[in-house]
């Protein structure tokens, strides 16, 4: 065999070797340093018109950038998580006690409509409340031991995004250069890539957000207990395309008619109907639109995919990866309709 073909295969393995032991070093921060990457691209704009303004300063422009984004986003959303928890240990006390009336409201709810098309149907919402929040009381010192880990991950997370910002271009520039695919095809996939971030992560966790402060506020206003709790839980479930939103707000109509509360049921159902045309058919298509050009059962396939596989932060990275597909999908077509044409 051919003194340079060995070399040559040799390297080969060495390198795959390499990149194999290279992953397994990463992947625990795999997800730490999507994030990172994430909020670097939807934060480029504002550090780089920072960076003109402090004269050029990239390292000051970074540090003001992400004390920004620990301040007014992941602060809150820390603080929210820590009342949601509170709400569902009332939530669990209550079900042992006066609450029951409430959950059984909210059960006939569910399973009157749902026995209207299938009449077998029964469903007992205290076992599965009462079951889930216990299992929360019982495993509170592994809930604890994961809040430091998580605070752990978001230090980590916040250094990463640190160096993203400042030497992000640097980066891309080297990744560019290394490419196989050539300065120009890679080029074209990193933009796309950036469309596809921006309107990936608007269209679910803007809209997400959107959709929580409405579910909350709509609960709240109208009387269903633990609105953040629900609210929560609707902005997650609100995200299947198309007939989340609906989901979200009909069992809670319901609660209110079966409860006698008639008035504060058409409100809720004016309030329904304001953000579903709002929510699904204004600034969902309007955020997906800019960047990630897919079918809606696509995109909900992706996002259930995505947690899944990774976890609670699938429904950002799952659409990310179909996202990143559309776009060497989109480079490979393009540079096959210009080699058939010359």
């Amino acid at each position: 065999m051919d003194k340079n073909r060995v070399e040559s295969i040799s390297l080969l393995v060495l390198f795959a070797g390499i990149s194999l032991l290279l992953f397994y070093v990463f992947s625990p921060f795999l997800q730490v340093l999507a994030l990172a990457a994430v909020f670097a691209v939807l934060f480029q704009r504002p550090y780089r018109q920072l960076t003109r303004e402090l004269f050029g300063s990239k390292t000051t422009s970074a540090i003001i950038i992400v004390a920004l984004v620990l301040v007014f986003i992941i602060t809150p959303l820390f603080l929210l998580g820590i009342e949601i928890f509170r709400e569902a240990q009332d939530l669990y006390i209550a079900a042992q006690g006066s609450g029951a009336q409430y959950l059984s409201g909210l059960q006939m709810a569910i399973q009157i409509p749902i026995q209207r098309l299938l009449p077998g149907f029964t469903f007992d919402i205290n076992t599965y409340v009462v079951g889930a929040l216990a299992f929360i009381s019982s495993n509170l010192a592994s809930l604890v031991y994961q809040t430091f880990f998580v605070v752990f991950e978001t230090f980590l997370m916040l250094i990463a995004f640190f160096f993203f910002l400042r030497d992000g271009s640097s980066l891309l520039a080297n990744a560019a250069a290394m490419s196989p695919f050539g300065e120009s095809a890679t080029a074209d996939i990193m933009n796309n890539m950036r469309l596809a971030v921006q309107s990936v992560v608007k269209g679910t966790l803007l809209i997400a957000v959107i959709r929580w402060f409405f579910v909350g506020v709509g609960f709240y206003l109208f009387g269903i207990p633990n609105a953040i709790l629900w609210g929560s839980i609707g902005g997650i479930v609100g995200a299947i395309p198309g007939v989340g939103t609906p989901i979200v707000f009909i069992p809670a109509i319901a609660y209110l008619f079966l409860e006698g509360h008639i008035l504060l049921a058409i409100g809720l159902t004016i309030f329904t109907i304001i953000a579903l045309i709002l929510l699904d058919n204004v600034l969902t298509p309007y955020y997906f639109s800019k960047g990630l050009q897919a079918p809606q059962i696509i995109i909900l396939f992706s996002i259930l995919g995505g947690i899944l596989f990774f976890g609670p932060l699938g429904f950002i990275f799952g659409p990310l990866v179909l996202s990143v597909f559309l776009s060497i999908l989109h480079v490979y077509s393009g540079a096959t309709s210009s080699s058939s044409r010359s």
